[in-house]
């Protein structure tokens, strides 16, 4: 009769192995709770909502990134009174971004095409940009918008021990820090050199945070041009954060699977299957890390 031992009574190794494999059956879960965040009334709404914000030229989102790398959601303000029942709060100030300026001409009137009779045809020229301004949604008060992903809640046993751990692995320090933006809840920053997580979060919440931003500072600790989009990026993080926290035992009852399916838009079969091979590398080394350091 075959028996199954007991964590305590395993070698290193045998411990190691089965954190692992439990890393990666919790990966395997993403794609079926993805799925059935696609399948909700939820992802509906907030598709509708996204479609709202306007879709930014590759110029236009580099100069928000210089402004507030850490902005998420930008809007004008008008677009925030009338499409999301928000406004902007005194003393924002706004994020520049360019403005295409363009006049209506009659088709052939500038160039010298010859012009059919009768009917006339206009057109839209391009005839240079000015500078506008959008707002981040963390500059914005009033209704809430429909979200995805939800925060963990749970207390961490021994949070105290991994949170110390989780610092003690990480190529960059980790601060617990006030005066993040309202929604942004860590962030880890190549440039400034350090990974912040906000103070006063729930203990799971705190550690998932830790997780998530120590997964960037591992996949994402390079140029721009080497790393994948921003969205990419996020969900190889959350999905590192989910098995890792799962592989720990850490309960992961709370974790969204939205976040990642919010993040994964557009995102085509192939994409997944190897952003899903690079999370499956990055959880192993974190996991592994991890465990050395707190072995007894």
């Amino acid at each position: 009769m075959k028996t199954t031992k007991s964590y305590k009574d395993m070698t290193r190794e045998e411990r190691r192995a089965a954190a692992q494999a439990k890393a990666q059956a919790a990966l395997d879960r993403i794609g079926d709770g993805v799925r059935s965040v696609w399948d909700s009334e939820e992802w509906e709404r907030w598709l509708r909502t996204l479609a709202k914000f306007h879709d930014y030229s590759l110029n236009n989102t580099m100069l928000i990134a210089m402004q507030i790398p850490e902005a998420t959601r930008v809007a004008s303000y008008r677009s925030w009174q009338r499409d999301f029942g928000r406004h902007v709060r005194r003393g924002e100030r706004g994020i520049e971004v360019l403005v295409p300026m363009v006049v209506k001409s009659k088709l052939g009137e500038d160039d010298g095409t010859p012009q059919g009779d009768g009917e006339t045809t206009e057109r839209r020229k391009l005839v240079g940009f000015k500078v506008g301004h959008v707002f981040d949604v963390s500059q914005t008060e009033g209704e809430p918008l429909p979200e995805i992903a939800s925060q963990v809640s749970a207390d961490v046993s021994d949070f105290g021990s991994l949170m110390d751990a989780i610092k003690a692995v990480s190529a960059y320090p980790i601060e617990v820090v006030e005066g993040l933006p309202p929604e942004t809840n860590g962030l880890f920053s190549r440039r400034l050199g350090y990974i912040a997580v906000r103070k006063g979060m729930s203990e799971g919440q705190t550690v998932k945070t830790a997780l998530h931003e120590l997964a960037h500072s591992v996949m994402h600790d390079a140029d721009a041009e080497e790393l994948p989009d921003r969205a990419m990026r996020e969900v190889q993080a959350e999905s590192v954060a989910y098995a890792v926290s799962d592989a720990l035992g850490l309960d992961t009852s709370g974790y969204s699977f939205g976040y990642v399916a919010s993040w994964a838009v557009g995102k085509s079969e192939e994409e997944m299957r190897q952003c899903m091979r690079a999370v499956r590398d990055a959880a192993k080394q974190i996991l592994d890390r991890l465990q050395l350091v707190m072995e007894p």
